[in-house]
């Protein structure tokens, strides 16, 4: 499986056989890797739910004195179609020792945002004395933030912001126009010291004809007011906390993409999401314990599923 999670079943199997003198069937490995997958996510959905209807947070697996959650969203191609991945990353750290750890799920924002808060309880943030949730503009990411992490500080990705900004400035002033570089050089100094009023004011008192520059102006103007509880930039400096979601956006190529984006592949939802799961699991070293410590046989719990499924197609 740790081949499969790291390369295609076709290279696994080849690796396999040269390296290790293993011999299997790509259709085995495929299944094997699979039905761990769906297994694993099948226990992480039930915890969250006991945890829910318990009322009760999962374990912390260790201390953690401030930790960070991220969120960010990549496409791949299932089903015919395109389709987004949901992906975040927990970071806790106990003095110079840090932990970190991601999910990528197809699932709805409910169901995503309660398993990023399995995850992020499972590296301490409910013991956490610092909370940050970092994520873009996103109204999806920020839905989880109020549902899940109401109590974390919320950070707008910097870098996003600073593209947002540099999009307005060109629009306004010509494409990379030696006025709109100091135009956008001078938004991103205010913003940079946390002074979202200002920003809005001079904002305000530009005066524009077009139409394309109105809602250029207009958009940048709406984007600052959703997000301007996010942009307290020095406060979070002196705290210690990311003011960018590099982190997840890291994870979107180094744990989805890599994998799912390689040439000549074919993924359903279901498959994608299961070995992407053995992915999160190898990249964030819990494969093994995962592997020899399971929360139920994974023997009966298949040969139980199958039951359910033909039961269903019945």
């Amino acid at each position: 499986m740790e081949e499969a999670g790291e390369r295609s079943y076709e290279q696994a199997v080849d690796h396999l056989r040269r390296h290790h003198g293993i011999r299997m069937s790509k259709r085995f490995l495929e299944k094997l890797t699979q039905t761990v997958g769906a297994f694993w996510l099948h226990g992480d959905d039930q915890e969250v739910k006991r945890s829910f209807t318990e009322k009760v947070a999962p374990l912390a697996e260790a201390d953690c004195e401030c930790c960070c959650v991220f969120a960010d969203g990549t496409m791949v191609h299932t089903d015919g179609d395109w389709h987004e991945v949901r992906v975040g990353t927990v970071r806790s750290s106990v003095g110079e020792r840090t932990r970190k750890s991601s999910i990528a799920r197809f699932a709805d924002v409910e169901r995503f945002g309660g398993d990023l808060w399995r995850k992020a309880c499972q590296l301490g943030y409910c013991g956490a004395s610092l909370k940050a949730f970092v994520g873009d503009g996103s109204h999806w990411i920020w839905n989880i933030a109020d549902m899940h992490f109401p109590d974390a500080v919320r950070i707008l990705d910097w870098y996003h912001l600073a593209q947002h900004m540099s999009k307005c400035g060109n629009e306004l002033f010509g494409e990379a126009t030696q006025e709109s570089r100091g135009w956008t050089t001078h938004m991103r100094q205010i913003m940079k010291e946390g002074k979202v009023q200002q920003a809005l004011d001079e904002l305000e008192r530009l005066r524009v004809r077009s139409k394309t520059k109105q809602q250029a102006k207009h958009e940048l103007i709406t984007y600052l007011m959703n997000n301007r509880d996010r942009v307290d930039y020095p406060r979070y400096r002196s705290l210690g906390l990311p003011i960018g979601s590099g982190e997840v956006e890291a994870q979107c190529k180094v744990l989805v993409q890599a994998r799912c984006k390689q040439s000549g592949m074919r993924w359903s939802k279901k498959g994608a999401e299961q070995v992407l799961r053995v992915r999160c699991a190898l990249r964030d070293g819990s494969l093994h314990t995962l592997w020899d410590h399971p929360r139920e046989s994974i023997t009966v719990w298949h040969k139980r599923s199958l039951r359910h499924q033909q039961m269903k197609a019945a």
